[in-house]
């Protein structure tokens, strides 16, 4: 009989290689989880606009093509702004330089809160420019939105990055192919942590948006429970790709603003139904 331990080993063993072979190539995992994490937030999207009826489900779709594009950009800006320490390299010439920065581009890994501030970015231009209303268009595609985070931090967790701290126990994973995490040595699964939270989240914000609530504004209510959930989990972190700034993680400080962010929409939203003195 095998034991617990041994069991949950096996069992995550098959989610812990960076690449799988698809037609006699390796295919990266994480990439493959962004694909149909990014395939799941258009198709429920879509499916929420034609249950709401309020935008029409070309216009999400297209939005999200926006918001798509917003994201790599943003994720990929923060990720440069946190964790590369030097921009230009005065040694070496301008071809070489442009060399180096070839690679940052192409190579390294992706900020969420970046992604998340891109996308939102994206999808408002796009917005603006077809005279979509924001507000409501954001509401139909952000309850979908931590679907798609599920699957990203799956792809994390496959490829060894973002990883928790160093733990002995029952819940620890020891990875063997990382890419990112130590190999050999065993560690807390952040990762899944935060995907068993986004599930949940999207589980409690379909119900909600579902339900049509006109009062409540689900983004924020997004916004301010991912926050709060980041904010934890940042402190069983054990990389620091993130960056830090006086006690706290580049994270933290971005989901206290978050946070407040999401609070401010949640009361505009209540002042606006005149359920809150404004």
């Amino acid at each position: 009989m095998l034991s617990v331990l041994n069991r949950q080993r096996l069992f995550l063993g098959w989610f812990m290689f960076p690449f799988i072979e698809v037609f006699g190539r390796q295919v990266p995992v994480y990439a493959l989880m962004a694909i149909l994490g990014a395939a799941a937030l258009c198709g429920v999207s879509v499916v929420f606009a034609k249950i709401r009826g309020k935008v029409p489900a070309e216009d999400i779709f297209y939005m999200l093509l926006y918001a798509g594009i917003g994201c790599l950009i943003g994720s990929k800006l923060l990720y440069l702004i946190v964790s590369v320490d030097v921009y230009w390299l005065e040694d070496k010439s301008l071809k070489e330089n442009i060399r180096y920065w070839l690679v940052l581009l192409t190579t390294g890994g992706l900020v969420f809160y970046g992604g998340l501030i891109g996308a939102a970015l994206g999808a408002l231009r796009y917005c603006k420019h077809f005279k979509i209303p924001a507000g409501e268009a954001f509401e139909t595609v952000v309850p979908a939105v931590p679907l798609f985070h599920f699957f990203g931090r799956l792809g994390c967790f496959a490829a060894g990055c973002c990883y928790g701290m160093e733990y002995e126990g029952v819940l620890s994973v020891t990875f063997e192919h990382a890419i990112g995490a130590p190999n050999g040595v065993p560690l807390l699964p952040v990762q899944l942590f935060e995907a068993a939270g986004n599930l949940l989240l999207f589980a409690i914000l379909t119900v909600l948006y579902m339900k049509a609530l006109p009062r409540l504004s689900l983004t924020g209510l997004y916004l301010v429970c991912y926050a709060v959930m980041r904010f934890a989990l940042e402190f069983l972190r054990g990389d620091d790709i993130r960056g830090n700034a006086l006690f706290l993680s580049v994270s933290q400080w971005i989901s206290l603003a978050v946070f407040a962010f999401g609070m401010v929409l949640i009361v505009g939203k209540y002042r606006k139904c005149k359920i809150l003195p404004a």
